[in-house]
């Protein structure tokens, strides 16, 4: 049997078309199934066999089903899938680890009922929401972000993030897992559409009855998770609720660099964040332990929140070794730290992956959204 993948790595065209060729380097130690047999373009094209020093008997979380994988990267998302959906030749025996399908494949997709069955769906632990800057006028008063919680309407966020296959609201800041910790709460409850009401109550508490004016920064790149559509919806939301606001897109790394800065942080931004492993802790403690500000570098805390007792709670946490004990604390700590509205939870992204034909056990990461190729077999 053979399987072919595609990893999705960032590479020019040229660097794809011109890589040079490269023989293994030393003696790359393999101590799981597979082992390196041919490495061209110093890893655009890689080749894996079975590691005969390997034993399942030893190692049962993985296993060894193709005999052989073929791994090319550097490929766009768009030929990937069309190569998936075609399946012709080796392309059926095919998978993608980490490329998605986007509304317009979706869409064609949909109209095609074989096509419709070997689509696979995954979740990433990952989050976007739009982002306070406490320290810049108004959004140093609670009751104007929470007029804005209000007033989002996600079903058009969530439409602008490419519909309901691709993306699902949020109201907590932590993503729906178990093992982040995720416990349901809605804090400012707007319903589907938004509660523009209840948002020009809130103004007209915080002093401005006749609504106010807000720039939002946001990133110019064509991505789903911080998109000038999502900004577009955000505006058009906020708009409903007497809030004027005027898009400020900036190019992706100004965008970041600025974001980024506790010098240049804008007020008001779409911000978005990712679990390095699955739990609470590296989704809530990047953003709110105050001791992780970072004053001449990339910072992440946008409020600049500096709670000890936050603070305390995250290291109490980090104590625990039960991680269910562990992981209900870190859903109360996202419950507590939501009552001060620092953010607004806007979705949380729906991975959908096209596997070739030929292929089965299809198991799509729900904290990584990455395929797990040590389960794939060829039928």
């Amino acid at each position: 049997m053979n399987s072919r993948c595609w990893p999705r790595r960032p590479s020019s065209p040229r660097a794809a078309q011109e890589g040079h060729r490269h023989e293994i380097r030393g003696t790359p130690v393999s101590s799981g199934p597979y082992k390196v047999v041919k490495n061209t373009g110093d890893g655009e094209h890689v080749v894996l066999a079975r590691n005969e020093n390997w034993s399942e008997k030893t190692d049962k979380e993985r296993h060894a089903y193709p005999d052989t994988v073929d791994v090319r990267s550097g490929l766009d998302s768009s030929v990937i899938n069309q190569r998936l959906s075609t399946g012709s030749g080796a392309d059926a025996a095919a998978v993608t680890t980490d490329t998605n399908l986007g509304p317009a494949e979706l869409a064609q997709i949909g109209n095609d009922q074989e096509l419709r069955k070997r689509v696979g769906t995954g979740h990433f632990g990952y989050t976007t929401y739009l982002a306070f800057n406490p320290k810049v006028k108004p959004f140093g008063n609670p009751k104007v972000r929470q007029a804005i919680s209000y007033a989002i309407n996600r079903q058009s966020v969530i439409n602008a993030a490419g519909g309901s296959s691709l993306a699902e609201p949020a109201t907590t800041f932590l993503p729906p897992q178990k093992s982040f910790g995720y416990t349901p709460y809605d804090l400012f409850p707007a319903g589907k559409t938004g509660n523009p009401a209840k948002a020009k109550e809130l103004l007209k508490e915080a002093g401005y009855k006749n609504g106010l004016t807000l720039t939002l920064t946001h990133s110019t790149a064509k991505n789903f998770e911080t998109s000038p559509d999502v900004a577009t919806a955000v505006q058009e939301a906020l708009a409903k609720a007497g809030i004027t606001v005027k898009l400020a897109g900036l190019e992706d790394n100004d965008y970041k660099d600025k974001t980024h800065s506790i010098k240049d942080e804008p007020g008001l931004f779409i911000g978005h964040w990712g679990a390095d492993w699955p739990s609470g802790g590296p989704f809530l403690a990047p953003i709110f332990d105050g001791r992780q500000i970072v004053k001449d570098a990339y910072n992440f805390n946008h409020a600049q929140l500096d709670d000890p007792a936050v603070n305390h709670e995250i290291d109490e946490i980090n104590k625990l070794t039960d991680l269910d004990a562990a992981a209900r604390r870190w859903g109360a700590l996202d419950k507590k730290i939501g009552e001060q509205a620092l953010s607004v939870p806007l979705f949380h992204p729906v991975y959908k992956r096209l596997y070739g034909k030929d292929v089965k056990n299809i198991v799509i990461s729900d904290w990584d959204g990455v395929l797990d190729i040590s389960q794939v077999a060829v039928k």
